[in-house]
């Protein structure tokens, strides 16, 4: 069977732009396909004529849609790459990205969004080149990803199907969690100018997650993944990170979460399971580290690596 699809809105086939988001629609859940990408010059824009020019075809690709009976998982985790592509490159060596269900980049992957041209050149264009043809990521904004004359275009590049950056989802024996923890500083920093509304924003996810950790779906996965940019803290001084604590904890702590992976602080930390703070393990992923987890065999097992292949932690958890 053979689709074809193409992105229009309001009537409109989208066109004469930059960007193209094609939605596919129909797919089933563990379902095979191959893609190619086809895209047509348009030479002259008249209102009653238009030209075109060459065609390009690319492809074809394989890719498998994702599926809540999957009984395995394999995915991994990196953040904090402020767009050196290089060191990306060396992480990703360190993992199975033939095996890999999804790539986490989990914050502050371009330093501040002032260029159309850095995501590209930072990042996004050695993850297709490396795996993103054929294996997704998810892109999980962290506070980076919030400055620049550019940072409110980020959802027309990395659209979600929820069209917003906080959401759920499950993925074989996994439901994952992303919350997006916007800027560490107050409202009032200056360096903001008056133009974020942090507060309000995480007020609206904190109902948001009471309600989405009650999900029937979401409590009877066989693990619940928990993925943030900042981890919260009682530091009162990181006032981001402890308004994060102070809204989300309680509902997390009581959301039976099984490993939360978080950055920001640019250094690695394991913190297990404190009835006083988190009832959760907790690895943070520094910028020269990679999290590969691996779901299988009955547990679930998490590796960090360093940017020379060197083992630093492994952590396995029973459902």
């Amino acid at each position: 069977e053979v689709m074809i699809a193409s992105a229009s809105h309001h009537g409109l086939v989208d066109a004469n732009t930059k960007i193209h988001r094609v939605p596919l629609t129909g797919l089933k859940p563990g379902g095979k396909y191959r893609y190619r990408i086809v895209s047509r010059e348009i030479v002259k824009f008249d209102p009653y004529q238009v030209a075109f020019g060459d065609t390009i075809v690319e492809g074809s690709y394989r890719v498998q849609t994702w599926d809540p009976m999957k009984e395995e998982l394999s995915f991994c985790v990196v953040n904090d790459i402020h767009e050196n592509a290089a060191r990306l490159d060396s992480l990703l060596n360190h993992v199975p990205l033939d095996t890999l269900d999804v790539v986490f980049l989990n914050g502050d992957m371009i330093d501040h969004w002032s260029r159309e041209n850095q995501p590209f050149d930072g990042f996004l264009d050695l993850c297709v080149r490396r795996f993103a043809r054929e294996t997704p990521f998810v892109y999980v904004r962290g506070n980076h990803e919030t400055r620049g004359v550019l940072a409110r275009s980020l959802m027309d590049y990395f659209p979600t199907p929820y069209g917003r950056h906080y959401y759920a989802f499950r993925h074989g024996p996994v439901s994952f969690l992303v919350l997006d923890t916007g800027e560490d500083k107050p409202d009032s920093n200056k360096e903001y100018s008056g133009l974020v509304d942090f507060d309000a924003y995480r007020a609206e996810q904190t109902q948001w997650l009471r309600r989405a950790v009650q999900e029937e779906w979401f409590r009877t996965s066989r693990y619940r993944v928990l993925l943030m940019h900042m981890p919260p803290s009682v530091d009162a001084r990181a006032y981001g990170a402890a308004q994060i604590h102070s809204l989300w904890s309680p509902i997390l702590n009581g959301a039976r979460i099984d490993l939360a992976l978080f950055g920001h602080t640019h250094r690695f930390a394991r913190i297990d399971v404190n009835e006083s703070a988190n009832h959760y393990p907790i690895l943070v992923n520094a910028p020269d580290m990679v999290v590969h987890v691996d779901v299988s065999n009955g547990r679930l097992e998490a590796t960090v690596k360093k940017i020379d292949g060197q083992v630093v932690d492994t952590i396995t958890l029973k459902p």
